[in-house]
C-alpha cells in the first residue's frame, strides 16, 4: 500500500515537464504563506476567553487547517489510499492517537516548549514521505514498521502539539475547561475532515494520469525536504529562545472591562504561581485607587476585571518588570474579522492542481484513439 506503483505509468517527456511546472506553481502559491499559519492569534485568545461553542469550535478547525505540519502530515497519510476503509482505518488510527494527548495534556496542564514539540512534528512529516517512497526496504533494506501503530503514535505526538498550542490559550482553572477542550476537539476534527477531503479529490484526479508516478515521487521527495527544513527552522527558534535574555514579557490582551494574560521570561518560560500588582493610573477625583493583588496559575495566567477606559499599571510584586494596560478595547469587534487565512489557499492550490491533471488525462486520452 506504501510503495510506489511498479506498472508502466511512466509519463512521455512532455507531461514530465507539464507535471513539474504544475508543481512548482502550486508550491509558489502555498510557500510564501507558510510562515503565517500555525501560531495562536490574539483572536484566538478572545473566542476561548468569551467566545460561544461555535466560536471555540471553529478556533479548533481553523488552527488545524493552518497547522502545515499538520497537514503535510495527513497527505502523506492520505497518499496512496484508496479505498474508502482503508482511508477510515488510518484517519481513526491519527484521530484516537491526537484525541488522547489533546485532552489528557491539557486538563492535566502538561506542556513543553513548542519549538521541541514542532520539531518532532516535523519529523513525523519526514518519516511519512521516506515511508512512502519505500525508503526502508530500498535504502535500509529492512521492513517498515506496522503503518497503522505509527500514525497511532504520531497522533499522540500531534496531539501533544495541539495541546500545547491551546493551553496557550486557556486558563487552567477555568472552570469550563473541559468542555472548551471537548469543543475545540471537536472543530479540529472538522478541521481534518474537510482538509482530508480537498487532499483525496486532488489526490483521485492525479492518479488517474499517467504521470502519477512522478508526481508521487516529487511530492513525497518534497515532503522529506519540507520535514527537514521545518525541523531545522523549530531547532534553531529553540536555540535562539534559549539564548535570550530571562528579562520579564507580558502576553496579554484586553477586552471592554478585563484583562487576561500571561506572564513569562524571554525564552517562554511562564512564571507560575507569582505575585502581581494591579494599581489604576491617574484615578479622577472621588473614586478608589486601590491596587489589587493576585497571581498567576500553575501555567502563568490571570485574569482581572477592572473599569471600562481606564488605565492600569500591571507589575511583578517585586517591582522588577511592569507594563501599563489600557481597558475598554471592544473584543467582538474581532470575533467575527474577515480575513483571507493561509489554508484558504492551501486549499485553491490543491483544488487548481486537478486542472492539469484532467488536461493531461484528456492528452492520454487522446492518443489512445
Amino acid at each position: 500500500m506504501t510503495a510506489l506503483n511498479k506498472n508502466d505509468n511512466s509519463p512521455g517527456p512532455a507531461a514530465g515537464k507539464f507535471i513539474l511546472t504544475a508543481l512548482a506553481g502550486i508550491l509558489l502559491m502555498s510557500s510564501p504563506l507558510a510562515g503565517l499559519a500555525h501560531d495562536m492569534t490574539e483572536t484566538a485568545r478572545e473566542r476561548m476567553a468569551s467566545g460561544g461553542y461555535l466560536e471555540v469550535m471553529w478556533t479548533g478547525a481553523e488552527h488545524m487547517l493552518s497547522g502545515y505540519d499538520h497537514l503535510l502530515f495527513l497527505l502523506g497519510v492520505m497518499f496512496f489510499l484508496s479505498r474508502f476503509v482503508d482511508i477510515l482505518r488510518f484517519v481513526t488510527a491519527f484521530t484516537v492517537g491526537h484525541t488522547l494527548t489533546l485532552i489528557a495534556a491539557t486538563y492535566a496542564g502538561i506542556t513543553a516548549n513548542h519549538y521541541l514539540i514542532d520539531a518532532v512534528i516535523a519529523v513525523t512529516v519526514a518519516y511519512k514521505g521516506f515511508e512512502n517512497l519505500n525508503g526502508f526496504q530500498r535504502w535500509l533494506g529492512v521492513q517498515a514498521p506496522n503503518l497503522l501503530l505509527m500514525v497511532f503514535i504520531f497522533g499522540l505526538i500531534h496531539g501533544f502539539g495541539l495541546s500545547a498550542r491551546l493551553q496557550e490559550v486557556t486558563l487552567a482553572d477555568d472552570p469550563a475547561l473541559l468542555s472548551k477542550i471537548l469543543l475545540f476537539n471537536v472543530g479540529v476534527e472538522f478541521g481534518q475532515i474537510a482538509a482530508l477531503m480537498v487532499m483525496a479529490f486532488a489526490i483521485r484526479a492525479w492518479q488517474q494520469v499517467r504521470g502519477w508516478d512522478l508526481a508521487s515521487r516529487l511530492v513525497n521527495i518534497g515532503l522529506i525536504v519540507a520535514g527537514a527544513a521545518l525541523l531545522i527552522f523549530q531547532l534553531s527558534g529553540y536555540v535562539q529562545d534559549r539564548s535570550l535574555s530571562q528579562d520579564i514579557s507580558f502576553d496579554i490582551f484586553t477586552d471592554r472591562e478585563q484583562m487576561m494574560g500571561q506572564v513569562r521570561r524571554a525564552d517562554g518560560t511562564a512564571l507560575v504561581n507569582t505575585a502581581l500588582l494591579i494599581e489604576p493610573i491617574s484615578v479622577p477625583a472621588g473614586e478608589t485607587d486601590d491596587a489589587t493583588e493576585l497571581s498567576t496559575d500553575a501555567q502563568g495566567w490571570f485574569v482581572f476585571s477592572g473599569q471600562m477606559n481606564r488605565d492600569y499599571r500591571l507589575q511583578l510584586a517585586d517591582g522588577s518588570a511592569a507594563t501599563d494596560i489600557a481597558l475598554g478595547t471592544v473584543a467582538d469587534a474581532h470575533l467575527h474579522e474577515v480575513h483571507i487565512p493561509f489554508y484558504v489557499y492551501l486549499a485553491i492550490a490543491l483544488l487548481l492542481s486537478v486542472i492539469p491533471a484532467r488536461v493531461l488525462r484528456r492528452r492520454e486520452a487522446t492518443r489512445q484513439r
